[in-house]
Parts: structure tokens; sequence; C-alpha cells
């Protein structure tokens, strides 16, 4: 009888302890400059694809067809959109991207982005590749999340825990798989492949002179430094205490993937934006406090 009351009373103290963790009411500051960062991100990659609109979206472009997708094992395309769907798509992603800012109609907004994510990734599925398949989900995840709603004592927005773990449990997770996946490709072995990597297409002018300029053993300590900035990831933004460790580690990886591969800045500006979830709502408090006198001063004198 003993042992059973204590056993109980363990799955009581972590039911309470999951409770406290995932599931309690917390300001919702961190979420919200996330959603932000995450929708600006989606805006400034769709805005550079839609520069060259007929080759990304309509039958003018290359674009593989079902038989070619199939056999690569991805599902068969989705029609190729007229100039007025572009137009139409291009209205649909701002509308989406200004409701999401709005908190009363936040989800619907994020449905719409997600609505417009997928129509991308099933219009041009290898042009839209792993950065587009990450929007798809954090829109549809977001516009499922629990509501946020107005503290009535502070008047500040809250929200379960729920999707604040999951999130940041995302960006975890995407860079541990992305480190063992370098693993499983010889990453260990060898110490020229980012060097190797980096003479084909993802080559930028910056990429050149580096390329040129430094020793093979400076790509080597590039390579090993991100493998094991990836696979312990999880370490470091977990332990609060290593978090700045974290950070200034994160920041100096995507910097570089944005300088010395081509086009993958977006890559980076979408990674980065979750690295909001990990500094604390009081932190975003002080500083949107901080930034509120400049911007009634700058809005003054327009």
């Amino acid at each position: 009888m003993r042992a059973m009351n204590r056993a109980f009373s363990f799955l009581q103290r972590l039911r309470g302890r999951f409770s406290e963790r995932f599931l309690a009411p917390e300001d919702a500051a961190r979420v919200r400059v996330f959603e932000c960062l995450f929708a600006a991100s989606f805006l400034l990659w769709t805005g550079r694809c839609f520069v060259t609109w007929r080759e990304w979206l309509t039958p003018d472009g290359f674009h593989l067809d079902a038989a070619e997708l199939r056999s690569l094992g991805y599902p068969g395309p989705w029609p190729l959109l007229e100039p007025w769907q572009v137009l139409l798509l291009a209205a649909a992603i701002l509308a989406g991207a200004l409701l999401a800012m709005r908190l009363p109609w936040r989800r619907a907004g994020f449905a719409l982005l997600a609505l417009c994510a997928l129509c991308v990734q099933g219009t041009d599925f290898m042009a839209a590749f792993s950065l587009n398949k990450i929007y798809v989900g954090v829109f549809v995840l977001l516009a499922a999340a629990p509501a946020m709603e107005r503290d009535p004592s502070s008047g500040r927005a809250v929200q379960s825990l729920a999707p604040l773990r999951v999130l940041q449990a995302t960006l975890l997770l995407h860079y541990l798989a992305a480190g063992l996946a370098k693993v499983d490709g010889d990453w260990l072995g060898g110490h020229d492949l980012l060097w190797g990597y980096l003479q084909g297409v993802y080559r930028t002018d910056a990429t050149a002179w580096a390329l040129r300029h430094l020793p093979l053993w400076a790509w080597a300590v590039q390579q090993h430094a991100s493998l094991g900035f990836e696979l312990l990831a999880p370490l470091l933004f977990a332990w609060r205490r290593l978090r700045p460790l974290a950070f200034a580690l994160g920041l100096g990886f995507h910097v570089l993937i944005a300088v010395l591969m081509k086009d993958l800045v977006f890559f980076s500006l979408q990674m980065l934006s979750f690295y909001a979830l990990f500094v604390p709502s009081p932190v975003w408090r002080r500083w949107a406090e901080r930034l509120a006198p400049v911007l009634r001063r700058g809005g003054g004198g327009t």
C-alpha cells in the first residue's frame, strides 16, 4: 500500500511538472516575435522569387513533369499558374502576413500563409525544396495552435507553453537531424567535403574569393565546427547557461551559410528567427519599451 501511494505521489508530481513546463499559460511575447520574424522571412523569400515569377510558377519556366517527380519519390505537381493567378497568390501572401500581425486574426493569417506555401510547394516542388516545407509545417502549427488571449490584469497576450515547446524542439531536431545526416555522409572521415561542395552550384563571389585565398585546413575547421554545432545544438540551446554560446555559434554558422552559399541567405533568416523563441519574454518586453519612444519620435517626424 505504501509503495502504491509513493508511485501515485510520483505520478502526481510528474504530471504537475509536465503541466508547468508544457501546458501552463505564459507571456506570448517571444512567440509573437518569432511569428513576425518568421513571416517576414517568408515575405523576403517569396518576394525574391516573384522577381522571376514567370520562370518560377508559370509554363514559361522549366519544371519537372509528373513522371520525373515520381521517379524521384515526390508527388505529382500542381497545375502551373496563369499570370492573374500569380498576382492573386502574391496578394494572398501579403494579406496573410498582415492578418497574422493582428492578434485576433493571427490564426486565420497563418492558415492563409500555409495555403500559399503549399501552393508554392505543389507548383514548383524542386525550387521550393526543404525551405518551403518548413514554412508549410510551421504555418500549419501556428494556425492550429491555441489562441492567444489578453491577460485582464496586465493586458499582455498569453498562450499555452505547448506551441513554444514544439517550435523550440523543431529547431533542435532540425540541427540534430542535419548533423546526423552529415555523419552518415562521411563528414567525419574526409576533411575536404565542404571545400568540394562550394566548388559547384552554391558558389558565390565571396566563396570564389575564399576558395582562392583560404588554405584547405581552414575549410576543414569550418566543416568540423559546423558538424559539431549541429550535433551539440540540443544541449547548447536547452541548457540556459550555454545559450549565449549557442547564439554566438549559430549566428556565425548562418552568416557563413548566407555569405558562402548562393541564395541560402533566406534559409539562414528562416533558421535565425527560431532563436527568438529562446530569449525570455521579459527581455523582448524591455526592448519594446526602449524602442517605443524612438518609433514614436520617428513617426512624429514624418
